[in-house]
């Protein structure tokens, strides 16, 4: 048995988007979107999460989660200029 206990949290790793135990649904995404579809994709999801903070969730939430894609959009660019 795999002891390797996976933490969820709603911004970070919301355990509703985990497809696989190893695998992220933004992770499939990225694998089959262009590189331009993906930066879309991300841009998309900053926007959303800014636009409807406190209208679903918590404000601090939306905003957070915002923040999170953002972060990753910047690792992901960085990862192009490699």
């Amino acid at each position: 048995m795999d002891d390797k206990v996976v933490q969820y949290d709603p911004v970070n790793k919301p355990k509703h988007y985990m497809l696989f135990p190893d695998m992220e649904a933004i992770e499939l995404i990225e694998k089959v979107l262009s590189p331009a579809e993906f930066r879309g994709f991300m841009k998309g999801n900053i926007l959303k999460y800014r636009l409807r903070a406190g209208n679903k969730d918590q404000p601090r939430q939306d905003l957070a989660k915002a923040d999170w894609y953002q972060g990753e959009l910047f690792a992901f660019m960085e990862t192009e200029n490699d």
